[in-house]
């Protein structure tokens, strides 16, 4: 069983790290062919339009119904009724098929409402480059339900690498897509966007092929399983779903909630822009690219560590909670908490400070640019502290909590959206976000607090944000004294300078957590850094 988990852990892991490494890695040759600052940026603007909206729908499309499957066939294999799990497979399948068509449609007919309203010069090719995503929203719902029966039959490797291959073939039919029309051909670099929206078709197909692939090489394994089952039982498809939907819901709005306010950001963001302050068009679509799809890309990864830190305590806080061990309970969330701000205030605090250099690695070098980015992964933290307190609630099966909240983060991000972008431009729209995310999460936090916690289990906290501010503050000066005499002005030495300056302040970070007894608090072992002499 150990041996299991291990290593559906690794292939889980594996898929996920390296699909984000290879979803940003791309970008600087992407945008490199693309060709100028300008033309960037559009470029830019244009995808992101088109796929927050598709990311909301397949979000809708999938419905949770994929994890939902996957308890219910691990459920009926442990009471050896595989063939019970084919059928509610089947039946899954086929609902995927039909909410996909569904959303893809409906996608296709709001295309140009959406593309009207996006901060984006051109609403005909916005409209064009979302509905390149249709076929792609159509085929993904019923490829997920393949990849919750796999992982119902505890076997995480098909999930993890079929996700390797989705992102590899996806990058790599972009990367030749637009050298074949930007730098052979010459041609227009809307084309060359509506080619790397496509892509995510391709990368769907790519990893349907090793999918079934894979379930040809397992039919023996899965044939044995469906002779030595029981005989199937009167399942009742329709109480399934319908059990389904009321778990999987919640889970479904909670965690579309940040692409929920980017696409209140796309929405509205050109029209108090333009409308209201008087922007072209043109400055809008670029301040969009500056905070929003820009730095989007880089504060997913960072976000993705809560994410994979959350969901790793969510079988046990389960477990814990219908064992009603109110102790355990408490322990595991603190825990879960020290975890997470231990790894996630570097990573923002720290970027951050080196943001003219990771904003020039990624994207043309810009000033406006690198501080839109800088302010944007400093509000992250506020995401990613959402992200965590909630999976934490949902966990412990306080749902309407949940929804409450978040609906209620919804309204105060709408409300504050007017006046903060009007009077503030980009960086109200960002505050916006990150005032409603740290107030809903002050209230959950309350709730935990006062619920499952007692004095003592977050021992570390102040002493871990305080060791992050002393760090962030002595990167920041040091950074602004070198800033002086030397500033890097190409990708390879704002590189080179990121990982050097910011590898050094992580060992400092790693030493004070050390020296603190922080570290072996929360990991359990002390680093040793001591350097041995000559004798």
């Amino acid at each position: 069983m150990k041996n299991k988990l291990l290593s559906g852990t690794f292939w889980m892991m594996l898929g996920s790290i390296l699909s984000r490494i290879l979803g940003i890695v791309y970008l600087i040759p992407w945008l490199m062919m693309i060709g100028s600052p300008a033309d960037q940026n559009a470029a830019q603007a244009i995808f992101n339009a088109a796929y927050t909206p598709y990311a909301l729908f397949l979000a809708l499309g999938v419905a949770g119904f994929p994890t939902a499957i996957a308890r219910q066939v691990a459920e009926y294999n442990g009471q050896n009724r595989f063939k019970d799990s084919l059928h509610v497979f089947k039946y899954g399948l086929l609902f995927m098929f039909f909410t996909g068509a569904l959303c893809g449609l409906l996608l296709y007919l709001f295309a140009p409402l959406i593309a009207r309203q996006s901060a984006v010069v051109s609403t005909e090719v916005a409209t064009t480059a979302i509905r390149v995503m249709v076929p792609t929203l159509v085929i993904l719902p019923p490829m997920s339900m393949i990849r919750g029966f796999y992982q119902g039959n505890s076997d995480m490797q098909p999930m993890g690498v079929s996700q390797l291959w989705e992102q590899l073939v996806r990058v790599l039919f972009i990367l030749v897509a637009t050298y074949w029309i930007m730098i052979l051909g010459h041609g227009d670099y809307i084309k060359a966007v509506n080619y790397s929206t496509f892509a995510t078709f391709i990368g769907a197909l790519a990893s349907y092929i090793y999918l079934l692939a894979y379930m040809r090489k397992r039919f023996g394994h899965y044939k044995t399983l469906y002779h030595e089952s029981l005989p199937p039982r009167d399942v009742s498809i329709g109480r399934i779903f319908k059990d389904i939907f009321k778990e999987a819901l919640p889970f479904i709005y909670i965690g579309s909630a940040i692409t929920i306010y980017q696409f209140i950001d796309q929405l509205t963001f050109k029209d108090i822009m333009v409308g209201l302050t008087g922007l072209d068009a043109l400055q809008a679509q670029d301040l969009y690219t500056y905070f929003s799809a820009n730095p989007s890309k880089i504060t997913t990864v960072v976000i993705s560590l809560t994410i994979a830190i959350s969901e790793s305590s969510l079988p046990l806080l389960a477990t814990l909670a219908k064992r009603k061990e109110k102790e355990q309970i408490g322990q595991t969330i603190a825990q879960n908490i020290e975890l997470m701000l231990v790894t996630l205030l570097p990573s923002s605090l720290l970027l951050a400070v080196l943001a003219w250099e990771v904003n020039g690695v990624f994207f043309p070098f810009s000033q406006l640019g690198a501080h839109l980015l800088a302010y944007a992964l400093v509000t992250s933290i506020a995401l990613a502290v959402f992200t965590d307190l909630f999976t934490v609630i949902q966990s412990l099966g306080e749902h309407k909590l949940a929804v409450r909240y978040l609906t209620l983060g919804i309204v105060l991000k709408l409300a504050l959206q007017v006046p903060l972008t009007y009077t503030f431009g980009a960086y109200g729209a960002l505050t916006a976000t990150a005032l409603s995310f740290t107030l809903i999460s002050l209230g959950v936090y309350g709730h935990i607090k006062h619920k499952y916690l007692v004095r003592g289990q977050l021992k570390n906290v102040k002493l871990i944000i305080v060791i992050n501010v002393l760090v962030a503050l002595a990167a920041l000066l040091v950074n602004e004294l070198i800033s002086l005499v030397y500033v890097p002005q190409n990708k390879v030495t704002a590189f080179l300078y990121a990982a050097v300056f910011g590898g050094s302040f992580a060992l400092l970070y790693l030493a004070l957590l050390n020296k603190s007894g922080v570290f072996k608090d929360i990991f359990g072992f002390k680093v040793r850094l001591a350097v041995r002499g000559k004798h």
